[in-house]
């Protein structure tokens, strides 16, 4: 009895515990598979509390795992971040073309900001293309036209500070935005904008280069986070932006450099800080046949000229030792064997140290020129022979006619005591007399004119003598020597620090010394008298002014004073019309040239260029 009714009492039991043990397993199971495991009601105390713990292990579950998603999503949009950061650092570290340098920024600082549309206005400083101002480089988000069409952005109250380069402009929602509206809102049909942010592109040297623009038809799109990382991407871009102008320009020095040398038919080639040739030097390879093994080093010197190359290499090795510009010319066999003559100019280039990176220099075929300028040397000889002849065969007839002029002359005693008595003996004496003093006025002009050709003729021909010449002592001794006549005439004579040149004494002494006449001579009456000769040298060459504050030349005689007996002017000073002519052919002689600059009652400005060097 007392057995069955224990069965019966644990059947009970068992059936009682039963189902809430169940719904634990249930709630276990919920929770295993991350559902939710709501506490048990109506069973025992035990169960319930049991029951409690499983759903409170429950929702932490939920949370950790709601966390854990959260994290991993937050992880994934960092790390996709974190590509697009680095796709865009190696795309700015390496490109160098605006166009796609601004499109890769745009797109990047887009896709990171969530913005729907995204822009890039660049500005384009003053220069010779017009004034400044802003233009749309890069756009994504939006066809073009949705910005274009409108123009520029308008300086407003909200944009000003963006293109001021003011600092960061972030609106949460623009259409509450107190800066907004100043010009009347949103132009009608543009981009439905409520969150914007715009930060301006400063290069490092303080420089606006650009502003990026972002927009978002939602409001509240934009914040902190979204501005500090548009701050960063702008300070890269204006980095990149940087390197792309300088490259840009440097491109654009190299075309214009490498126009130049083929304007004047140059070919172009550089050598190593110590003067010698390596690389590869194509402009050289094409004009001379030869093989980088072959021109290597001096090996460039065997295209040379048997004849040139020695005085060739030795005064390329001098320039280099002293740092300067080289300044050559000899012969040159091209790929088909013939000569041809080419001038040369090289130059260091430093580095900001001052040493030498290396030696650019360009050789340019001068053959034609040359000869021509033999032919015209020829000509010119031809031409100084004919006059010295002309004028030697010209004083012969003078002279007889200065003889039969003097028999007039001793004759008017004779005539005179003929014709006493007669009614027009006064009249024919003067007559007489005048005419023979304007037939001995013009055969003094006569031979002062034979005499200026004949001593042109003898400057032409004559062979200069080459020497170093200290140049500020030199027209020191030329003012000295005019001293008196400059203080006669009221004028004070200033000579600066002239550079050395290597040339003939003589004909050097006779430019300065007839440019300081005529600036003595032709100086103005209402004011004190200044003379002033400075120099400097330029380009390898020497060039000296010679500048008065006298009377001043005509604008139409510039040209006409350096012509044989061409005065310009009040002709109230003596002279024959041949000193500047004289000036001028010594000048050409030396190699020079001389240039005039002048205007009325303010001065006179010679300039004397002449090589530093006569060979």
């Amino acid at each position: 009895m007392l057995a069955a009714v224990a069965a019966v009492l644990a059947l009970a039991f068992a059936r009682g515990i039963a189902a809430p043990l169940q719904a634990l397993r249930d709630q276990a199971v919920a929770l295993g598979r991350g559902r939710p495991a709501p506490v048990l009601a109506g069973v025992p105390a035990e169960v319930a509390a049991v029951s409690a713990e499983i759903a409170d292990a429950a929702q932490r579950q939920r949370e950790r795992t709601s966390e854990r998603e959260g994290a991993a999503a937050a992880l994934r949009s960092e790390t996709q971040r974190l590509e697009v950061l680095n796709r865009l650092g190696t795309a700015l570290a390496s490109e160098l073309d605006r166009q796609r340098l601004g499109d890769a920024v745009v797109e990047a600082a887009t896709r990171l900001t969530g913005a729907a549309y995204g822009a890039l206005f660049e500005r384009v400083p003053e220069g010779p293309e017009g004034p400044e101002h802003w233009q749309l480089l890069s756009l994504t988000g939006a066809p073009r036209e949705a910005f274009t069409r409108f123009g520029l952005p308008r300086v407003t109250t909200l944009f000003s500070e963006t293109f001021a380069a003011g600092g960061v402009v972030l609106s949460e929602d623009v259409t509450n935005d107190p800066r907004y509206g100043s010009h009347g809102g949103m132009p009608k049909g543009h981009l439905p904008v409520r969150s914007y942010l715009a930060v301006p592109v400063v290069s490092g040297t303080g420089a606006t280069l650009g502003a990026l623009l972002f927009g978002h038809p939602e409001s509240h799109r934009f914040g902190s986070r979204e501005a500090a990382l548009v701050e960063g991407l702008a300070g890269q871009a204006a980095v990149a932006m940087d390197n792309a102008r300088l490259f840009a320009s440097v491109r654009r020095e190299q075309d214009r450099f490498e126009a130049a040398v083929q304007a004047v038919r140059g070919v172009l080639w550089t050598n190593g800080p110590d003067g010698r040739m390596t690389n590869e030097q194509p402009a050289w390879a094409a004009l001379t046949g030869q093989t980088p093994e072959q021109y290597v080093g001096f090996g460039w010197a065997e295209a040379v000229h048997p004849d040139d190359r020695a005085a060739s290499v030795e005064s390329w090795n001098a320039a280099v030792a002293e740092r300067r510009r080289y300044t050559h010319e000899h012969r040159v066999r091209r790929h088909d064997g013939v000569f041809r003559i080419y001038a040369i100019q090289a130059v260091p280039v430093l580095d900001p140290d001052g040493a030498i990176r290396e030696w650019v220099g360009v050789h340019s075929d001068i053959t034609e020129q040359r000869t021509a300028e033999a032919a015209l040397r020829e000509s010119n000889e031809e031409i100084q022979r004919y006059a010295y002849i002309v004028s030697h065969d010209l004083r012969a007839p003078l002279v007889n006619i200065m003889g039969f002029t003097s028999e007039i002359e001793a004759s008017q005693d004779d005539i005179r005591t003929a014709l006493a008595g007669r009614p027009e003996a006064s009249r024919i004496d003067a007559d007489l007399a005048e005419s023979v003093s304007f037939i001995k006025a013009a055969i003094t002009k006569m031979d002062g004119l034979i005499n200026a050709i004949l001593k042109l003729s003898r400057e032409g021909r004559r062979n200069f003598q080459s020497e170093p010449l200290a140049m500020t002592a030199l027209v020191q001794g030329l003012a000295d020597a005019q001293r008196h006549q400059a203080e006669t005439a009221g004028a004070a004579i200033a000579i600066g620090d002239l550079p050395g040149i290597t040339a003939d004494r003589v004909a050097v002494e006779q430019i300065f010394g007839n440019l300081i006449d005529n600036a003595i001579k032709y100086l103005a009456k209402d004011r004190p008298g200044r003379i002033e000769v400075t120099g400097a040298v330029s380009d390898g060459l020497a060039v000296f002014h010679v500048a008065d504050n006298g009377r001043g030349i005509d604008a139409r005689d510039h040209a006409r004073v350096f012509e044989l007996f061409r005065r310009s002017g009040t002709q109230d000073r003596p002279g024959d019309g041949i000193g500047l002519a004289h000036v001028r052919t010594l000048v050409r002689a030396l190699g020079g040239r001389i240039d005039l600059a002048s205007r009325i009652g303010e001065g006179t400005t010679f300039t004397v260029t002449l090589p530093l060097r006569q060979p």
